[in-house]
């Protein structure tokens, strides 16, 4: 194992999956390993393995699961996940292979699903272990060969080709490998398999999951449960909502029905998760709390971006109107919503992916009730990143107002499907959050006459049992998306210093 850890210290940072980036090696320290059976005696395999791994090297220390195939060194062995070679006591090198790169881990993770399988630690170890536990009445068939997906950051997902009895195609699987270790459920398992078990056509259907436990020093009882893979179907061949919106912006042409059956599907999944799992009252100190991290956002923001300083009081007069209103019973959703969380399905309609949530928020943060307002501020935020882009590649504002109707549609669309109406085209709310309306909607939402309102609501029902009005919950739109441009700033300010102005842009016109 001390082979190993050495050469996993050299590999993990060139992996984008690595939270310490390249310039930083890990610390790491074995804390056990579930072995997987061979599938069908794979040829050359000498072991499947996944060992997890504590990276002590930052502030915060991270628990990675790390898949890996030992086997033959021959012409076997896949070029794309190969890490080094290895030699066991008795003198046997064995090549070291990333396991989503290799069919043996594919092949052992469907098998552990299917059957419902137990997976022990190395060695007879039993403070580790994995099972397999797929949705009733999933039907997956036969393996045929699997692929990684390129292009993730956080995970590495296997796409999976699968066959029926009779020959014939089977739907496509994904396996999403979590690399990363958290106590607790991820959301992304209980939130896609709570809408698949109620029949919603708006996530691909899931197929099951692997979970178990691990030793976790993180924890006071040294011990951690979680998920580690979750499967569903693949749908291949389909573009996600941000290309879709991209190219119509680019072409100026009309994205107005495309946004407003996205806002009805948003509102879908919405009163999907609302029905099928718990929700609880925003109480006083729940809605403080969030307030309250909404305000070190704001800190954090300025220190990247010392300009937006003085805007401070703008924000604080927001802030404090948020924590004064009445906010909607707190609900799962889905927490990172964007464009490019959508997928334009033919026959279905918007399909949505990675309910992970937030990745800067905390596994239990992204465990708990929340205002669905986030979700709709993450989609308006994402139609303005559209104009954004294209004005960086083309010097010029060509889609603002592309953006700002867009907008509105995705809202209208939205308000009428909480209301009850679902055509395209039919919408009798006056729900705006841009200037002056956004600011009259405020002032009715702290007491006015309800002008603007027109009786549609964007929400169900409140903590107080009645509905928001389009007013109340457009203020509480506002101060959602202004904390999402907040966050926009800290990461643009990081990753792409160049997009910078894009959310700092937001911000000004959020607090006009």
């Amino acid at each position: 194992m001390t082979d190993l850890i050495h050469m996993l210290r050299d590999w993990m940072p060139k992996q984008r999956w690595y939270s310490g980036g390249e310039g930083r090696a890990p610390q790491l320290t074995h804390l056990g390993s579930y072995v997987l059976a061979n599938p069908n005696g794979e040829a050359g395999v000498h072991l499947v393995t996944v060992p997890c791994m504590l990276d002590s090297s930052g502030d915060v220390p991270v628990v990675y699961q790390v898949p890996i195939v030992l086997r033959e060194v021959d012409a076997r062995v896949p070029a794309l996940g190969y890490i080094g070679s290895i030699s066991n006591a008795a003198g046997r090198v064995s090549a070291v292979v990333d396991g989503p790169h290799d069919i043996a881990f594919a092949k052992a993770l469907l098998a552990l699903l299917e059957r419902e399988g137990h997976a022990t630690g190395a060695g007879g170890r039993s403070d580790i272990a994995a099972y397999g536990l797929p949705m009733p009445g999933a039907v997956v068939g036969s393996f045929v060969t699997s692929r990684v997906l390129s292009g993730e950051q956080s995970n590495t997902s296997i796409i999976c080709e699968m066959r029926l009895p009779d020959g014939s195609d089977a739907a496509p699987l994904i396996l999403k490998v979590f690399r990363m270790l958290h106590d607790g459920e991820n959301p992304e398992v209980t939130l896609q398999s709570a809408l698949t078990a109620a029949g919603s056509v708006r996530v691909p259907p899931a197929v099951g999951h692997l979970s178990g436990f691990w030793p976790d020093p993180r924890t006071s009882s040294g011990r951690a449960s979680g998920n580690f893979v979750f499967a569903q179907e693949f749908l291949p061949g389909v573009e996600d909502a941000w290309r879709v919106a991209l190219r119509a912006a680019e072409t100026g042409d009309d994205f107005g029905d495309a946004a407003y059956t996205l806002g009805t599907a948003t509102a879908e999944v919405h009163r999907t998760l609302r029905d099928v799992l718990p929700s609880v009252e925003a109480s006083a100190p729940k809605v403080q709390a969030e307030v309250a991290a909404m305000r070190q956002r704001l800190d954090a923001a300025i220190a990247v971006a010392p300009s937006l300083e003085r805007l401070r009081g703008a924000a604080e007069e927001v802030y404090a109107r948020a924590a004064e209103m009445n906010w909607p019973r707190l609900q799962r959703v889905h927490g990172d919503l964007h464009l490019g969380q959508v997928l334009a399905v033919e026959d279905r309609g918007w399909v949505f992916l990675d309910f992970e949530g937030e990745p800067l928020r905390s596994i239990e943060q992204r465990n708990t009730a929340d205002a669905p307002q986030r979700d709709i501020a993450g989609i308006l935020r994402s139609f303005d990143y559209v104009a954004g882009s294209l004005e960086m590649t083309t010097g010029r504002n060509v889609a603002g107002d592309w953006a700002a109707r867009a907008r509105q549609s995705f809202l209208n669309g939205y308000a009428a499907a909480t209301s009850g109406e679902s055509r395209v085209g039919r919408h009798t709310g006056a729900i705006t959050l841009d200037g002056r309306a956004a600011r009259r909607q405020a002032q009715d939402a702290r007491g006015g006459d309800g002008a603007g309102a027109s009786g549609v609501h964007l929400l169900m029902d409140s903590s107080a049992n009645q509905p928001l009005s389009a007013a109340e919950a457009a203020a509480l739109i506002r101060v959602f998306e202004l904390d999402k441009a907040l966050y926009e700033v800290i990461y643009e300010a990081s990753q792409r210093p160049a997009w910078l102005r894009i959310p700092v842009r937001a911000v000004q016109r959020i607090l006009a």
